[in-house]
């Protein structure tokens, strides 16, 4: 499967899902996961974005080891979807304001948790590579971006 198959297989789940699994390399040097919301930005194709606290732990995270990994299911878990890449942290108040506009709806539960705007940075992961799993078929297919 190409790479471009991939990425609109990824914009599909995304879209149909709304959160994936996202995981760092702690100090530790243990992986550590978390779900987020992540989104697509208009005229920025090949990038996720999602949004954090700009002190949490997941912030330190990336800092120190800015290679990550998202995972993205189906509802029916019949597909899979990985995707690895860089990321890097943003704390400009346009890219905020884009993210909030894209995720904005989905993120009930992060202002519940962090209810000060001014606390957040934009995480914006570079994608390198998607891998994609079919559980039902054994079937996986990977491709990185060119």
């Amino acid at each position: 499967m190409e790479y471009s198959e991939l990425y609109s297989r990824l914009e599909r789940l995304l879209d149909a899902a709304g959160v994936g699994v996202l995981v760092t390399v702690g100090t530790d040097g243990y992986p550590r996961s978390r779900w987020m919301t992540p989104s697509f930005a208009k005229g920025r194709p090949g990038f996720l974005y999602a949004v954090t606290a700009a002190d949490s732990t997941k912030t330190r995270h990336v800092r120190e080891r800015p290679t990550v990994e998202w995972t993205f299911q189906s509802n029916s878990l019949d597909e899979i979807l990985s995707v690895r890449g860089r990321v890097r942290l943003i704390d400009d108040p346009q890219a905020k304001a884009e993210a909030i506009e894209a995720i904005g709806p989905r993120l009930q539960i992060f202002w519940r948790t962090n209810p000060n705007a001014k606390n957040l940075v934009v995480v914006e992961t570079e994608i390198e590579e998607i891998s994609s799993f079919f559980p039902m078929k054994n079937e996986r297919h990977s491709a990185s971006r060119g």
